[in-house]
C-alpha cells in the first residue's frame, strides 16, 4: 500500500487562518503527541479575521499547527479508523462580527505506529539535555509495521501525521480543502 505525509495545503491566499491567544493551560505540543485526552476543554477558542481570509477550508490553518477539521473531514476519519482519532470541539469566531463556525474539531491522532526505516530515511540528528531528536527530512516507513493503520503519527516523531492511499482517495474522493499529499517510500 502506498502512504503519503499528510501536509497543509497554502496554495488558497483566501483561506482563514484562526489564531488560539489562550489555550486554557494547553501547550502547544501537547496534542502531538499521540494520547487520548481525557480532560479537554470545549471553551478554547480560535479567531480569524475575514479582512485576511474569508474561504474556510476542512483542514483549517493555526497558529498552533493543531489539526483542526470539519465535520466533513471528522466523518471520513471515522470511516477509515474510528479508534485512531479523537475529535476534541473548539470554538471558532469570526473577530469583526463574533459569528462561529460550527462543528470543527481538533483532530488528535492517537493512531502511533514504529514504523520508520532509518535505513532508508534522510535525517540529520542533534542533541538536547542529553536526548537524542531525529530531524527526518525523507521519510521511508516499513509497511508491515504500520499494522493497517489508515492515519497515525510515527513514534518518536510524533508530529507529522501520516494518511494511507485509501484516506488519500476518500479525501480528495469527497473534495476535503486544505490538504497536500507527499508520497513516502514504503519498505517490507
Amino acid at each position: 500500500m502506498r502512504y503519503f505525509k499528510l501536509l497543509k495545503d497554502y496554495s488558497d491566499e483566501n483561506e482563514v487562518y484562526c489564531a488560539c491567544e489562550n489555550t486554557l493551560g494547553w501547550e502547544q505540543y501537547e496534542l502531538s503527541e499521540g494520547k487520548q485526552i481525557s480532560n479537554w476543554d470545549e471553551k478554547i477558542t480560535f479567531h480569524y479575521n475575514p479582512i485576511e481570509g474569508s474561504h474556510i477550508p476542512d483542514y483549517i490553518h493555526n497558529n498552533l499547527s493543531w489539526f483542526i477539521i470539519s465535520p466533513q473531514f471528522q466523518m471520513i476519519l471515522n470511516e477509515i479508523d474510528k479508534d485512531g482519532v479523537q475529535f476534541l470541539s473548539i470554538n471558532i469566531k469570526n473577530k469583526e462580527n463574533d459569528s462561529s463556525i460550527i462543528g470543527y474539531s481538533v483532530a488528535n491522532v492517537i493512531n502511533v505506529v514504529d514504523a520508520i526505516n532509518y535505513e532508508n530515511s534522510t535525517y540529520s540528528i542533534f542533541e538536547l539535555d542529553d536526548k537524542k531528536f531525529y530531524d527526518i527530512t525523507k521519510y521511508a516507513l516499513i509497511e508491515n509495521k504500520i499494522n493497517s493503520k489508515h492515519i497515525f503519527k510515527l513514534k518518536n516523531d510524533e508530529i507529522p501525521i501520516f494518511v494511507s492511499e485509501l484516506a488519500k482517495e476518500l479525501i480528495e474522493k469527497n473534495n476535503i480543502t486544505g490538504c497536500d499529499f507527499l508520497e513516502v517510500e514504503v519498505t517490507f
